[in-house]
């Protein structure tokens, strides 16, 4: 291929791909207009986060980027149906426990039932909210939230509970998709965390899923 045609070539998909991008910012505000202000998923439409190929593919991806390891005590803040509920307390085991946390009754007896059928018994469930965890200072290794922090009306003041319950040397976790209408760039997350009290670790993944990871700020 001659440089003019390849020049060409390299131009068509630049512009197929911010095509694609502002395409899809247009759709998630139309969402967000339709719905109105950001929520949770509820729990009519939890099939659209358990879906196979998600949980086949998405999850092991992301959980390795969040850093869960046998032996810690882990928060996972908005467990939904418990996707990653199961996935995680699997990776926690042996000796580690996963706190899971959602505002939906409805979602937490899901994800309960799942574990149940997993087998799993390393699993604390609570029906809370983010602003009022059921927990004691400084009592959780890793805190991890997938798709959630958009969701939250009050993001600051979830960010700041959840630096309460985190141990001084412990890691927060955000991660978020493109393709979830509430969506926030990493930059965004990465600034309401600071704000929050934390410092920048290491980013992982892609536009498209990306993970954050986060210390307490000295």
């Amino acid at each position: 291929m001659t440089a003019p045609k390849l020049l060409g070539a390299i131009a068509r998909i630049l512009g197929g791909l911010l095509l694609y991008f502002f395409v899809g910012l247009k759709v998630q505000s139309r969402l967000a207009a339709a719905f109105g202000r950001p929520r949770a998923c509820p729990a009519a439409c939890a099939w659209v986060l358990e879906r196979p190929r998600r949980i086949r593919q998405e999850v092991p991806q992301v959980l390795d980027r969040i850093g869960v390891r046998p032996g810690q005590r882990v928060l996972e803040l908005g467990c939904g149906p418990g996707v990653y509920t199961m996935q995680a307390a699997s990776r926690l085991a042996p000796g580690g426990q996963l706190v899971a946390v959602d505002l939906q009754p409805e979602m937490v007896e899901r994800a309960s039932e799942r574990i149940r059928g997993a087998g799993l018994d390393n699993v604390e469930f609570h029906v809370a909210d983010a602003h009022h965890l059921p927990l004691e200072d400084a009592s959780v290794d890793r805190a991890f939230l997938v798709g959630v922090l958009p969701e939250i009306p009050d993001p600051q003041g979830a960010l700041a509970e959840l630096r309460r319950v985190l141990r001084p040397d412990g890691i927060l976790s955000i991660s978020e998709g493109f393709f979830d209408p509430d969506y926030r760039f990493a930059f965004e997350t990465m600034r309401q965390a600071h704000k929050a009290g934390f410092e920048w670790v290491e980013r992982l993944g892609n536009l498209w899923q990306y993970t954050v990871n986060f210390r307490k700020a000295l």
